[in-house]
């Protein structure tokens, strides 16, 4: 699982470990991502075994390669057969005002880097069509379904991550591997202020989600996204469902971009 340290990623980690997966996390905050699996550890009826890190960079191919082979070698059965792809950053600005970085910030943490993780598990997922599938989950965003001002960079490249996962679902489904998406809508994570929003203007943005994006007047946790990401995981639950975008947004995409 990628971008396990905090927010979606962590919350799905523990539920996941809740539920008896074994869990390899990777991010690039080591002592936030031993904070995760210390947490799971002590999990009741949790063994030791349950989960375990490395800290990779998505956006280094090398990470990435070196992270999946760890994440095989440590693993019960030497194989992959779930993988969250949860990394993710949200650095925003108009067509006019985006620079270069910001662009290519986006696009590589958030669609080259989920490429690249897919991609080189691919060969420790495949199996027989006699098996359960192996599953991919994509956590993308309303933002990759729907244009918004103001976000340019990251609605193209939540965008790229759709299309991506459509094409992957078709392309992977002879090796027995699921392919699908999550698209939250507002969740309550650190990912806007990471992004450079104060705290003021996050409380303002949140604020007019509840009041006006989002019609059921809230916006969501991580806790209500890691059980949609469960249950396409999950191929005892969804074990024909490939190549679709579950939303999770409070029916923000139903009202479009106010």
């Amino acid at each position: 699982m990628t971008g396990a340290s905090s927010g979606i990623g962590r919350s799905s980690a523990i539920l996941l470990a809740q539920e008896g997966a074994q869990v390899g996390l990777t991010g690039r905050n080591q002592p936030a991502l031993e904070k995760v699996v210390n947490e799971i550890k002590q999990l009741p009826g949790v063994n030791q075994n349950a989960a375990f890190f490395i800290v990779a960079d998505t956006t280094v191919e090398k990470d990435v390669e070196n992270a999946i082979a760890t994440f095989v070698k440590m693993s019960d059965n030497s194989r992959i057969d779930i993988l969250i792809n949860c990394a993710g950053v949200l650095k925003g600005g108009s067509v006019d005002a985006t620079s270069m970085e910001t662009w290519d910030l986006n696009m590589n943490v958030n669609a080259r880097g989920l490429f690249c993780f897919m991609n080189k598990s691919i060969p420790f997922m495949a199996r027989s069509k006699n098996d359960l599938s192996a599953a991919i989950v994509n956590v993308s965003s309303v933002n990759g379904l729907q244009s918004f001002a103001g976000v340019a960079a990251y609605c193209a490249s939540k965008a790229a991550v759709d299309m991506l996962t459509d094409c992957a679902a078709v392309d992977l489904a002879p090796k027995n591997i699921r392919v699908n998406a999550i698209n939250p809508g507002v969740i309550r994570t650190e990912l806007q202020k990471r992004g450079g929003m104060n705290e003021e203007a996050y409380e303002a943005f949140v604020e007019r989600s509840i009041a006006v994006t989002h019609p059921l007047g809230r916006i969501g946790n991580p806790e209500e996204v890691a059980q949609a990401i469960l249950f396409l995981a999950d191929s005892n639950k969804s074990g024909f469902t490939t190549g679709t975008h579950l939303t999770v947004d409070g029916g923000r995409r139903c009202i479009g971009a106010r």
